[in-house]
């Protein structure tokens, strides 16, 4: 049986690669790194949904989920995945806010 979308939404990893393969995010990888992105790490990710879209078992959908590209580098609120820590901004063990005035 099919998964829902509430457990595989296969339009988010779509849109994450539409996402960049645009002039946007190809011109913040020109400058951020020196190259354009191939955004092989996204249409893998959709090959894996669409695995996991098949799977009739919705734990198994859900781990195997896990090992995408999006999961792993953006679909997180940690700093520590965003694409600019170590290349535009320095990571910093305490962010300024924790600091004490």
């Amino acid at each position: 049986m099919v998964q829902p979308n509430d457990v595989v939404n296969v339009l988010s990893f779509f849109d994450e690669w539409t996402r960049c393969i645009g002039s946007g995010f190809q011109k913040d990888s020109l400058y951020r790194f020196g190259r354009f992105d191939g955004c092989y790490a996204q249409w893998k990710d959709i090959r894996i949904a669409m695995k996991a879209k098949a799977i009739s078992d919705s734990n198994e959908a859900k781990t195997l989920l896990e090992t995408t590209h999006y999961h792993k580098n953006l679909g997180s609120n940690d700093p520590k995945t965003s694409p600019t820590a170590g290349v535009i901004w320095d990571l910093k063990d305490v962010p300024g806010w924790y600091e004490d005035v």
